[in-house]
């Protein structure tokens, strides 16, 4: 098991934000911007995403469009069960989001022609379908960044819940800012993926230097002391005549964001009542969830939750109840509906039921996905290979129409009946949402405008 401590990346807050020359837009320059939208009368929506991402190619069998009236070799190991939304069935591996399900809207018609996990994966996070990253497109987490900032005063813009990766570290570019520099990555917390609970001190210990630059942690450098010695002087600098004398209002304005300790108290899930904290499951997932959830309620406005340390979690060629395919390391990631399907049950239905029903929570949208589905029949080992002709995605809270199917698939559940979706779809859906005109042009390394999304259409029934 991992023992080393974990990570947290300040990217977008204080010296990423402040210094000058840093790469793309700073929390200085969105407080300039912010207010001369309001002095030219432009909308300011307050909006926000949880995105839940499914790493490996989730089968729609097995979650979100089960085929029961199908022959054994397609329905596959599970039964379907009955849900709160009238006539739909999805599988019985996921009885608490079946009670919730009338409060969700799933896509059954999610299509598209290609099946390398790496390329798709970048298509679905960021737009664009990219083998690597070498024309450096951002993901919607930093264009969200760069083009809405934070909600709140004090909170980072966009945050990467996730476990620490063993392999295919390159994937995780796909969740960061590209050309937009790196004033624009996620805020990342990750956690041990070999230990089953949700890892309480490495999460306070991510945290207890939220204040502080992204080369300047606890961890580098040792001295706690004298970082909270400098902390404690920022105030004080402000507070001071001179320390305000020529400084920039808006920078100044920046330093006081983050010299508060409203972002630690969202990063505290002591806050939460233990029932809480047991309704969303006391593993790594529910504990995700929930901590995503404080998250957008303080301010943040963009959250992605990996659920795998090599993104890989649902790719499941061998078993779908317990995929046993070696592992970089004894106990990895690949281990079926079997383990995977009771605590994504828990902490789904949990924080669906929490989008909906408090005030604080009411213009969030949540996304669960990845980046295809399975094959629609069995192989000779009991697994499902990629099948990008079709897969599922769940959208649940906000103020979009949910309580309904949109598309339809085949009976066997290989192709769409009818109302084919896209990924650039998908992503059109979420820039209308959060207000940010997909249109509009970001400026890559050579100086180059580019447009935020080449394609794509909102999803209309969802509006």
């Amino acid at each position: 098991m991992s023992t080393a401590p974990i990570t947290a990346t300040r990217r977008k807050f204080l010296w990423a934000t402040l210094r000058a020359g840093c790469a793309g837009l700073t929390l200085a320059d969105i407080l300039r911007m912010k207010a001369q939208g309001a002095e030219q009368g432009l909308p300011s929506r307050d909006t926000a995403v949880i995105q839940i991402w499914l790493g490996g190619g989730p089968s729609q069998f097995e979650t979100f469009d089960p085929k029961p009236n199908a022959p054994i070799e397609v329905r596959g190991p599970y039964g379907a069960i009955a849900t709160k939304l009238p006539g739909v069935n999805i599988c019985e591996m996921l009885p608490l989001t079946a009670q919730v399900l009338d409060k969700t809207a799933i896509v059954r018609s999610f299509t598209h022609p290609f099946d390398d996990h790496f390329g798709v994966a970048r298509w679905c996070l960021g737009g664009r379908r990219e083998q690597d990253n070498s024309n450096g497109y951002p993901s919607l987490g930093a264009i969200t960044s760069r083009f809405r900032g934070p909600r709140q005063p004090g909170m980072p813009p966009y945050v990467l819940l996730s476990e620490d990766p063993v392999m295919h570290f390159h994937l995780f570019d796909a969740n960061g800012p590209g050309y937009l520099g790196v004033a624009h990555s996620p805020f990342t917390v990750m956690h041990d993926p070999y230990a089953v609970d949700f890892q309480f001190e490495r999460l306070r210990r991510a945290t207890s230097s939220l204040e502080l630059a992204d080369d300047m942690t606890l961890d580098r450098i040792g001295d706690r002391q004298s970082l909270l010695t400098g902390l404690d002087k920022l105030p004080r600098l402000l507070d001071s005549q001179s320390g305000q004398l020529g400084m920039d209002p808006f920078v100044k304005l920046a330093l006081e964001l983050v010299t508060s300790a409203k972002a630690r108290r969202a990063f505290d899930l002591n806050e939460e009542s233990v029932a809480t904290r047991e309704r969303y499951g006391s593993h790594r997932w529910g504990q995700m969830a929930l901590l995503a959830r404080r998250l957008v309620e303080s301010g943040v406005t963009f959250v992605t939750i990996n659920t795998a340390p090599d993104c890989l979690r649902w790719d499941w060629h061998v078993s779908i109840t317990r995929e046993n395919r070696p592992q970089p390391d004894p106990g990895g990631p690949n281990v079926g509906m079997e383990h995977s399907g009771p605590p994504l049950d828990r902490a789904l239905s949990a924080l669906i039921s929490d989008l909906t029903e408090r005030d604080s929570c009411k213009n969030v949208l949540l996304i669960v996905w990845g980046e295809f589905g399975r094959t629609p029949k069995i192989n000779a080992t009991g697994g499902r290979d990629h099948w990008p002709p079709l897969g599922t995605v769940l959208f649940a809270g906000c103020g979009l129409k949910m309580g309904q199917v949109i598309g339809a698939s085949s009976r066997d559940g290989s192709t769409p009946a009818d109302r084919p979706i896209g990924p650039n779809d998908v992503l059109a859906t979420l820039y209308k949402h959060l207000g940010i005109d997909r249109n509009q042009n970001a400026i890559n390394y050579q100086g180059r405008p580019i447009p935020l999304q080449p394609d794509g259409k909102p999803i209309e029934e969802l509006f």
